[in-house]
């Protein structure tokens, strides 16, 4: 029987509370990424004067978390693909939990790097699995949406720190940053001891040809499918099948596949992360008063959850690629308005153009990049290939964060966001070149 008439019970299954319950606490990974990433944004306020942290010290804190990132969304991908999905996904939310807890009770500078360094690594591991988890148990014409859901709740995560340490700053003043890493302690146990009872991945299992507990694992996602499943060549040929560099490239048609999700995880991280990460500062620089800039940050993070919950709501109706290659036109376009207005003093057009930047990227490349990287990838170099792509993404948000103060500097906002501009049109190209449609395909 082929692989695809054994699965077909759970890809034309109707949602269910199990994946409801796997979406939930896949998403809250994404969640704790989005509370991790920006939270260090409104902790600098603090820090910098309690460690009295130098420019070059800054810029480690700040971007610490960034290289951790690389380094778990490229092992435990590897790992995960070689070893199992299961014990991978259990160990980086227990890993994260660790280091957040450490963060919070930094008492040097080089303690508090080492945590964002260890923070950043089970973040990038849970990238290579969350994603990839969703997509291995959800039926093909949900697949997309449960995926993109989880956007929202980085989206969400990531306004909660500001509201967050806004309201503790009256209470604890110079100390708000310890609760503000710590309180990530308890999201991580929850999700914890919720994902003990998700079971592995009956496509690895398959792979590896351990039926018995295949069908157990389908039975736990949709009673009765396990039944459907019966041995094959295919998975038994697929045990001495290792993930490699190579393997992402080994047919044009992955090869494709395979830069497709490359240049969109890059080229968005290193436009947003640059431009939405700075946005405050950008407004300041212009010459606006503190307040205003706040209020910009505010307003832009507020566009952000729209866009994501857009995304949402679109990509199983208008497909990946479409959306993708919409999304960086569009992005070109803005970037090149930031570009005309980069004299401007007026700071209602800044603040629409600034909107608009992050309801563009949301409704497009910046939350569909989790739901193309487990698509774009056969099962036996799914997370690897989907933590590779995570990686490269990180690699994108440090150069944007190091390159845009520079740029700034150097020619203004005019120069920088022209940069940012080109970025945004070679990723276009990119989308029409080597952007397949994936909506309602079958994994493999």
């Amino acid at each position: 029987m082929h692989e695809k008439s054994s699965f077909s019970s759970m890809n034309d299954a109707p949602l269910n509370a199990f994946h409801r319950k796997v979406t939930f606490l896949s998403g809250m990974g994404v969640f704790l990424e989005g509370y991790d990433f920006t939270n260090i944004a409104s902790a600098l306020v603090f820090l910098v004067p309690y460690f009295q942290l130098k420019p070059a010290q800054i810029a480690l804190v700040a971007t610490s978390t960034y290289v951790g990132t690389i380094v778990g969304a490229v092992s435990i991908g590897y790992l995960a693909d070689r070893f199992g999905r299961r014990s991978m996904y259990m160990a980086d939310i227990i890993i994260y939990a660790l280091f957040a807890l450490i963060s919070a009770f930094a008492n040097s500078y080089e303690m508090l790097v080492i945590a964002r360094i260890g923070l950043g690594f089970a973040v990038g591991a849970d990238q290579a699995l969350s994603f990839t988890i969703i997509a291995e148990f959800a039926p093909r014409k949900i697949r997309g949406k449960l995926n993109a859901s989880t956007w929202i709740l980085w989206t969400v995560a990531s306004a909660l720190t500001y509201l967050i340490s806004y309201a503790l700053n009256p209470l604890l003043h110079g100390e708000t940053w310890r609760v503000l890493f710590g309180l990530a302690l308890i999201p991580s146990i929850i999700v914890l001891i919720g994902r003990h009872s998700i079971p592995e991945s009956p496509r690895w299992l398959v792979r590896q040809g351990r039926y018995d507990e295949a069908r157990a694992a389908m039975d736990a996602a949709v009673p009765g499918s396990g039944a459907q499943l019966k041995p094959t060549s295919a998975g038994m040929s697929a045990t001495s099948a290792r993930p490699g560099i190579g393997a992402l490239f080994r047919t044009k048609q992955q090869t494709y596949s395979t830069l497709y999700i490359f240049f969109m995880w890059f080229c968005i991280t290193f436009n947003t992360y640059g431009v939405g990460y700075f946005t405050p500062y950008i407004l300041r620089t212009l010459g606006f008063t503190e307040t205003l800039s706040l209020l910009g940050g505010v307003v832009v993070s507020t566009f952000a959850v729209i866009g994501s919950i857009l995304m949402f709501l679109l990509v199983e109706r208008v497909g990946r690629k479409p959306l993708a290659t919409l999304g960086f036109g569009l992005l070109a376009l803005i970037d090149f308005g930031l570009v005309l207005v980069s004299d401007s003093q007026v700071f209602i057009v800044l603040l629409v153009l600034f909107s608009l930047f992050q309801l563009v990227v949301w409704i497009g490349p910046a939350g569909l990049v989790g739901v193309v990287a487990p698509e774009a990838f056969p099962t036996d170099i799914r997370s690897f290939g989907t933590g590779l792509a995570a990686g490269l993404g990180r690699l994108g948000a440090i150069i944007g964060i190091i390159l845009f103060p520079i740029l700034m500097n150097l020619g203004g906002l005019k120069l920088t966001m022209s940069v940012f501009c080109l970025d945004a049109i070679i990723a276009t190209a990119a989308m029409v070149m080597f952007g397949r449609e994936t909506k309602g395909v079958e994994l493999d």
